[in-house]
């Protein structure tokens, strides 16, 4: 079987991806992903054959954005999401991953949960679709969908598609989150075809650079990142320097990930205790650290859940203030108001999370009930159900559907929240 994945060109939209991706590609089945090409040698570092598909653009540098295209000023999250994850990508990417289906013949068509062209392509091509989601569920409420709407019946004329004003064949389609249920907000609907899976088991091919592999081995390490987005200088967050003035001296370890393509360099010579690099392997510094000091991007709320270390979150945009509130509604551990972050905030936060072992015995809970769920095979095997011939006009709930401890979000079973 052929699948075709979809993605924005970041990171952290297609990470979440490759569980389901390298699960398929075990179980026999070929697959591409289509993104821009600027993004392809990402793909492609991962195993993964690029196709070049829609604008060429990457999300963490915004001078690859045209000018005519950058979001309107002042937007809200509704005119941003609305903007650049439909208005600017989706009639591209959908009318690329046409031509090239037409070719391929992909059995069917999986989208990362804010990529939509490749979901009206499927429906162009009569093929099935499912997304995978890789930003908090929470995010899209009913006004973010609404904005979505409005903006895709304009990409769907273009298609040649028929009007959806209620987008019910795009929330037909299933979706996949590898993801405990527990993190989303509860007030905050479901898709309805929604269902959890545990993650891939982490491999430790990636280890630390041997002067940094006994952090935290005689002192609590602290980890400091911005992720793969909100690391550009362009942002100019305050972040980094209240972590470098806050814990310099301080008995602990600390490591700042300041992201690819950085230079530690440029933050001068720091204390004994503080150790700066661009890039390291985020989920093998996890494995030695006692906190994590982040923006509460998914992909690093995540990977702090699976290694069981509570998290300092400093939102600043996109869906962190969203994560920000499920890490002190679950006790996994504290959130600083932008406005708020200073040396002696961060300081003093850093030292209390440190002495509280209820955010670990909390986020440690929370990852055995994230593990008890089915895991990627499982979610292979949806996707394999759902190519199957006959399928393609098929889009009755999930019901139908059969995976061993899987539900989707209607129903009681393990995916409930905890």
């Amino acid at each position: 079987m052929r699948i075709l994945f979809t993605t924005q060109p970041a990171y952290g939209h297609f990470r979440p991806l490759l569980p389901l991706a390298n699960a398929l590609r075990s179980r026999g089945h070929e697959v591409r992903v289509a993104t821009s090409g600027l993004f392809g040698p990402v793909v492609g570092a991962h195993g993964l054959p690029a196709v070049p598909a829609g604008l060429e653009w990457l999300e963490s540098d915004k001078s690859t954005i045209p000018d005519d295209m950058q979001a309107p000023p002042n937007s809200t999250i509704e005119t941003f999401f609305a903007h650049q994850f439909v208005r600017m990508t989706a009639s591209r990417l959908a009318e690329d991953v046409i031509a090239h289906a037409t070719e391929w013949a992909p059995a069917a068509i999986v989208r990362e949960s804010t990529e939509f062209g490749g979901a009206l392509a499927a429906e162009a091509l009569r093929i099935p679709t499912a997304a995978v989601q890789v930003a908090s569920p929470s995010l899209v409420t009913p006004a973010v969908l609404a904005a979505v709407a409005s903006v895709l019946e304009g990409v769907r004329t273009s298609l040649g598609l028929p009007p959806d004003p209620h987008l019910t064949r795009l929330q037909a389609a299933p979706v996949l989150c590898f993801a405990p249920l527990a993190l989303h907000d509860p007030t905050v609907p479901l898709p309805p075809n929604f269902v959890s899976f545990r993650p891939e088991p982490w491999r430790d091919e990636a280890v630390l650079p041997v002067q940094l592999q006994g952090l935290g081995s005689d002192r609590p390490l602290v980890y400091a990142t911005l992720g793969t987005v909100f690391n550009n200088p362009d942002y100019e967050l305050p972040f980094f320097p209240a972590i470098l003035e806050s814990l310099g001296g301080e008995d602990v370890d600390v490591l700042v990930a300041l992201g690819p393509g950085a230079d530690p360099a440029a933050l001068g010579s720091q204390p004994a205790n503080i150790h700066v690099a661009d890039y390291i392997p985020q989920r093998a510094v996890l494995e030695q650290s006692s906190v994590v000091v982040c923006h509460g991007g998914y992909g690093t709320l995540l990977d702090a859940v699976d290694s069981a270390v509570p998290l300092i979150v400093v939102p600043f945009g996109a869906d962190q203030h969203i994560n920000g509130a499920s890490v002190a509604r679950l006790g996994i551990g504290r959130v600083i108001d932008e406005v708020a972050l200073t040396a002696d905030v961060l300081r003093g936060e850093v030292h209390t999370l440190l002495e509280d072992p209820e955010s670990r015995r909390n986020i440690t809970g929370l990852r055995e009930a994230w593990h008890a769920l089915p895991g990627p095979a499982a979610a292979a095997a949806l996707v394999e159900q759902l190519g199957e011939p006959g399928r393609q006009d098929d889009l009755r709930a999930m019901e139908s559907w059969e995976v061993d401890g899987a539900r989707t979000a209607g129903g009681p079973s393990a995916n409930s929240p905890a």
